[in-house]
């Protein structure tokens, strides 16, 4: 075996992570479920993934920050109180946190109920250079203009520049019964998809994945997909994508 081919298996490749099937572990503040432990993509030097469900009452840990990684959280159902760089604001289902490093950051539970919420943290194998100040940001999911089009509609959450990217980009796509995406494609930025709500099925080159609600397809650099809705009514999404 080369080098390169070596050195490419050890990438993460295209693939579906069913959220049925991952290990718990819970305490008394929270549930956790681990998704993605520090792999290497083409564009990234580590990225992980976890699961939370924070428990009424109860707050993450103290104020902290992520010293070299970038961290991108997504609440799926719950109240989660967020203080970012002295900014308090009580975020519900669908609104994301997009934080830079060294940002201070605290979550906190004031309900009384279960808050879930998904978070991506990684390193990018090129950060960019500090040219200009790249700003944390967050987005209410009830400040989102929903666009309809001919297969369902969209709603965007930002294109911008990170510490970590030249562009980030992320979008929440709701797509009709029995439709695609689009035509199979390819791009270079690395994409994930994480499923909402409905069945979903992702051609990730030569193969075929079939997900549900909290399944997550990775989508490599360079990779040939699309998404069909198989399932009855309307499938909903996140799409998110690294360049």
């Amino acid at each position: 075996m080369s080098i390169n081919a070596a050195f490419s298996q050890n990438l993460l490749q295209g693939k579906v992570i069913h959220f049925d099937k991952l290990s718990k572990n819970e305490d008394e503040s929270r549930v956790f479920r681990q998704i993605l432990k520090n792999e290497q993509t083409d564009f990234m030097e580590k990225i992980s993934i976890h699961h939370s469900t924070l428990k009424p009452g109860h707050k993450l840990r103290p104020s902290h920050a992520q010293e070299i990684d970038e961290e991108l959280i997504i609440i799926q159902d719950g109240l989660l109180t967020v203080t970012i760089e002295g900014q308090t604001k009580e975020l519900g289902a669908g609104s994301v946190l997009l934080i830079m490093p060294k940002d201070m950051q605290q979550m906190n539970n004031l309900s009384n109920k279960d808050v879930n919420y998904f978070v991506l943290i990684y390193k990018s194998k090129s950060p960019r250079e500090k040219e200009e100040i790249v700003k944390s940001q967050i987005v209410d999911w009830t400040n989102l203009i929903f666009k309809p089009h001919d297969k369902g509609g969209r709603r965007d959450f930002f294109d911008r520049p990170t510490a970590m990217f030249n562009r980030v980009e992320m979008h929440q796509t709701t797509l009709n019964e029995g439709l695609n995406s689009h035509l199979p494609h390819k791009h270079i930025a690395e994409e994930m998809i994480l499923l909402v709500d409905g069945n979903a099925r992702m051609q990730i080159g030569e193969h075929f994945y079939e997900g549900s609600k909290g399944d997550l397809f990775f989508l490599p650099s360079n990779q040939l997909h699309n998404l069909t809705n198989i399932g009855k009514g309307p499938t909903t999404y996140f799409a998110f994508q690294f360049n």
